[in-house]
């Protein structure tokens, strides 16, 4: 169990931004969801692929399905650090835990 497991998305999606070092604010949109906006542009990258899919690609997140009743799993390998997996239901927050892990693994390494 990791420490991101009970966070919503909109806490997921916030701390990928805070991780990328994008400049961003919390709106809520016409129907009372609170959202991330980095720019002019609503940041989902736990439920969007256009915003999802950069980061993954960049850093190397591999994703693969496992069953239904696991869902996906998210893999980064490291030479240094060995492998990381995470695994949840919904595709793109699987990859965002995984790359919030890493962040976290190479803060603490500093």
């Amino acid at each position: 169990m990791n420490k991101y497991t009970e966070l919503s998305d909109f806490e997921i999606n916030k701390k990928v931004a805070e991780k990328l070092g994008a400049e961003w604010f919390v709106t809520t949109t016409v129907w009372d969801e609170l959202v991330v906006m980095v720019g002019s542009k609503c940041f989902k990258p736990c439920n969007n692929p256009s915003d999802a899919m950069p980061i993954i690609i960049e850093n190397k997140i591999c994703m693969n399905y496992v069953d239904s009743d696991i869902g996906w799993g998210a893999c980064h390998f490291d030479g240094e650090k060995g492998e990381l997996e995470v695994y949840d239901k919904n595709y793109y927050r699987t990859a965002m835990t995984c790359f919030l892990i890493m962040k976290d693994a190479e803060n603490e390494k500093v």
